[in-house]
């Protein structure tokens, strides 16, 4: 296959899959609105264990096109890649496990609240910590030009989910 051909699969497989997320992403709204509790905020992510946090089926979804996204704008080569993709994979892991722990201390209303403004500013150091051992590690595998296009692409992907978000609740209203 030619490489316009792959381009415009890859493409066309990122279209496909945000599609994919926004009609997932209503029926777990929808769900998961019916078993809200009265006076609570409404973050489906809230809802699930840390052995959960990353099982849900459009968490994968999710993390296929990121992956197909990152890989697309990244331009890794294979040893790059082979490198590059564990490492970063864990460190989405050890990320979503504490932006999950912070979401649960916010909602936690048996704790005083200094006592959660203080976790929180705790749960910001050992994220900035994370980040920045991940930078190192990421670069001893990466020059600089696709360091910056990893956490360009990044930022460009996460835009464009909320703005994806954004609009389909503006549609539903």
């Amino acid at each position: 296959m030619n490489a316009y051909k792959v381009k415009m699969i890859k493409k066309l497989s990122i279209g496909i899959g945000l599609v994919l997320i926004a009609l997932f992403g209503k029926a777990e709204w929808t769900v998961a609105q019916s078993f809200r509790a009265p006076g609570r905020s409404m973050d489906t992510r809230s809802n699930f264990s840390n052995s959960n946090i990353d099982n849900t089926v459009g968490m994968h979804k999710i993390e296929s096109i990121k992956f197909n996204y990152l890989s697309e704008n990244m331009h890794l080569n294979s040893d790059e890649a082979d490198k590059f993709w564990p490492l970063y994979n864990q460190y989405q892991k050890e990320l979503t496990v504490l932006l999950h722990q912070k979401r649960q201390n916010m909602l936690n209303s048996q704790k005083n609240p200094q006592d959660i403004v203080n976790d929180n500013l705790d749960y910001d150091s050992k994220i900035l910590a994370v980040k920045k051992h991940y930078n190192e590690e990421f670069s001893r595998i990466l020059p600089p030009d696709k360091l910056m296009h990893l956490y360009k692409s990044e930022r460009l992907f996460n835009d464009e989910m909320i703005k994806r978000l954004k609009n389909r609740k503006d549609d539903n209203n």
